[in-house]
């Protein structure tokens, strides 16, 4: 028995030799989990999305004209993709809103707080009273105001999202509330930050995001207008720089503003679309006036055009606009453009011409593609389209002008093929 139980150890090791690995890589690893809680979103995005990180941070998101890396390459995913709804316990926190005057309805400075869900649902004023309390100054929202500085009405200014916790510790001290849901109408002091006001603290007010958002775990179709609209993006500070404005993550301002001091530029709005806020002061009539108006940009319905309803930005710009032109993807356009332009020149009876009744007709159709560097582009054969209005002769040499239909030129011999040298063939023609 003894002989015999010998050779069996000796085959269960033989045969642990080549099954344990396995066992043991199978489990190891398996029961160990990322965190989502106060100190955020610790899953390292880069572990599926690598192609990414790798185009922000060297390849094309560095720039050999000047030297310099591209302006998201020191971004973390978080900074862009826990910007919308669908906010995971992570991101207990508030929203701070900020409203101040035009100078001609009101005067001064006054901030809202409200809660995360409210924040992400836009469910707060676009003007607010300069005086009295919150059930006065802003009727119907859930929160607290600041105190009252100035007079008249106040605009909406702009938007933070700011943490309930620093360090990883609320910043609520009460040990009776500080790990309870965010309650945003306990809120009662104030100070300023030298643009806004903000909570001095949140001592009884508590942490927790009381709806912490159930849409998706990331916010994937973050919109380029978060941060280039022309207001404070959402975030800014809270993934940016701490609450004491100190930054802790190797972040410096001109990272995104370019420069540094008092050649730092602060202004990332993509103006010239009518999307974002040009102001200037009317000196006929006194007041506001908007010069970003987009009226003569060519590229505007592109802009405003959302592919398949992906964006969520109150503006409605495309991210397919900005990321066709500002990033380094393929695209694939296929233009049609008219043929020809059509006009009137009349002769007065003193000499002089009077040219109008503008018009154009028929069409070019031509499809292009450009790689993800731009060294490269294609274009493919043009189709053309026209029609005469009336009969033309080429040279005054007799040879009648009929139509053009999907030829790739506009030569002679296309104008003047045989197949379209009829009205009959014209009509029949699809």
């Amino acid at each position: 028995m003894d002989r015999k139980f010998s050779l069996a150890i000796i085959a269960l090791v033989g045969i642990g030799v080549f099954a344990l690995p396995a066992t043991i890589a199978l489990f190891a690893g398996q029961h160990s989990f990322y965190n989502i809680d106060a100190t955020g979103n610790q899953i390292p995005c880069q572990k599926c999305h690598g192609d990414v990180k790798a185009e922000l941070g060297s390849g094309f998101g560095y720039s050999p004209t000047t030297g310099t890396p591209g302006p998201h390459a020191k971004f973390k995913c978080e900074y862009c993709h826990r910007a919308e709804q669908g906010y995971s316990s992570g991101d207990d926190g508030y929203g701070l809103i900020y409203y101040r005057g035009d100078g001609f309805n009101g005067d001064g400075e006054r901030s809202l707080v409200i809660s995360i869900y409210d924040y992400e649902t836009r469910a707060y004023p676009e003007y607010i009273l300069a005086e009295g309390d919150i059930s006065e100054a802003a009727p119907g929202v859930i929160g607290s105001i600041s105190p009252g500085s100035g007079t008249g009405v106040l605009r909406y200014a702009g938007s933070y999202l700011r943490p309930a916790y620093r360090n990883g510790e609320p910043i609520d001290t009460n040990p009776t509330t500080r790990f309870g849901g965010f309650d945003p109408t306990r809120i009662t002091n104030w100070r300023w930050r030298g643009a806004y006001y903000e909570p001095a603290d949140l001592d009884g007010a508590g942490s927790r995001s009381v709806n912490p958002g159930s849409k998706y775990h990331a916010a994937s179709l973050v919109s380029c207008m978060e941060c280039h609209g022309g207001e404070y993006p959402v975030g800014h500070y809270s993934r940016l720089i701490d609450d004491e404005r100190v930054n802790t993550e190797g972040i410096k301002c001109g990272d995104c503003h370019y420069g540094e001091a008092i050649n730092l530029v602060t202004d990332l709005r993509a103006g010239g679309f009518g999307l974002t806020e040009d102001l200037r002061v009317d000196l006929e009539t006194g007041e506001l006036i908007n010069l970003d108006t987009g009226e003569a940009e060519a590229h505007n319905a592109f802009v405003k055009t959302d592919p398949g309803n992906i964006l969520r930005y109150q503006y409605g710009a495309a991210n397919a606009a900005c990321v066709s032109c500002h990033t380094h993807v393929a695209v694939d356009i296929s233009f049609t453009n008219r043929y020809k332009i059509k006009l009137d020149a009349v002769a007065g009876s003193n000499g002089e011409w009077y040219v109008g009744d503008y018009s154009a007709e028929g069409s070019v159709f031509i499809p292009t593609y450009g790689n993800r560097s731009g060294g490269t582009y294609a274009t493919g054969d043009k189709s053309i389209n026209w029609v005469p209005g009336t009969d033309l002769y080429i040279n005054g040499t007799g040879e009648r002008i009929t139509g053009l239909y999907n030829a790739t030129d506009d030569s002679k011999a296309a104008l003047t093929a045989e197949l379209y040298d009829s009205e009959a063939a014209l009509i029949a023609e699809p």
